[in-house]
């Protein structure tokens, strides 16, 4: 069987897999858009699943220009890091949180190499990804090796994109290669593999109604990329008119249509009864 496709393609000399220049996100930091169901929802999982404190230790991993790195260190006063194989990368998320306000420590270094990070390894009561774990076919084994940065009884919450349905079709009109670099999760299938690397499950599921630039094109501009684009514009806009007419009470999460699937666990043994320490 064919393996996921490698996401090497995509990578610009200087500007990694990124659009944004420090300086750019250092003048206007990028942060969740909390008028956004989708990003409410993500802060809700994190709220309700992540048992943060103030002073708890969060690591996020693959980390990038990360937005939530310097929300949970501003709003939920967590002592936050950040992880990312790519020096630009490590470079973005720390422009990001200057640009906040925020402080936290970004280290550029492969997060599945502990060995390399010991300071790191069981440290941390929450760890996370978003948009990490989908590119990979040994997940078992990398998550296996991502758990031993929490310390006992802390949680990793992780979230993929949900490239099922609706979101497929969109994604298969974009850029096969692209749909390619991902392995394609649902909520049993990401379940099982967590607990495959030996984590108790906490919560599982489908977040955000819907997003419909969740699907992504590859360079060049064709005529093929503008219908893919129109389509995503127009997708959203009827989504968004969907959610103001019904107050956001009718705003279902469902397989075929949610932007992400996530899972939140935590190390095998225990369960941390309140919030960090």
């Amino acid at each position: 069987m064919r393996g996921v496709r490698s996401s090497d393609s995509l990578w610009k000399e200087g500007a990694g897999y990124y659009t944004e220049s420090p300086e750019q996100v250092r003048r206007s930091p990028l942060l969740p858009d909390l008028r956004r169901l989708h990003d409410q929802r993500i802060l809700e999982i994190f709220d309700v699943h992540g048992n943060l404190a103030p002073g708890c230790r969060v690591l996020e991993l693959g980390c990038g220009r990360s937005r939530w790195l310097p929300f949970l260190a501003v709003r939920r006063r967590c002592d936050v890091s950040g992880l990312d194989t790519e020096a630009f990368a490590a470079e973005l998320a720390r422009a990001n949180l200057s640009g906040a306000g925020a402080a936290g420590r970004i280290i550029c270094g492969d997060a599945f190499d502990p060995e390399r990070h010991s300071d790191l390894v069981g440290r941390f009561d929450l760890i996370y990804s978003m948009g990490l774990l989908e590119h990979f076919d040994d997940v078992v084994d990398r998550i296996t090796t991502l758990a031993r940065y929490l310390r006992p009884g802390g949680r990793m919450i992780t979230t993929v994109p949900n490239m099922r349905g609706f979101n497929w079709l969109m994604q298969r009109l974009g850029s096969f290669e692209i749909l390619e670099m991902h392995v394609i999760y649902d909520r049993k299938r990401l379940t099982r593999v967590h607990e495959a690397a030996g984590l108790r499950t906490l919560a599982a599921g489908y977040a955000g109604f819907f997003d419909g630039y969740i699907s992504s094109n590859a360079p060049p501009r064709t005529a093929r990329v503008r219908l893919h684009a129109g389509l995503c514009r127009t997708a959203s806009l009827l989504a968004e008119a969907w959610l103001r007419a019904g107050r956001r009470a009718l705003a279902p999460e469902l397989a075929w249509c949610s932007p992400h699937v996530y899972y939140v666990g935590t190390t095998a043994g225990r369960v941390a009864a309140g919030p960090c320490r």
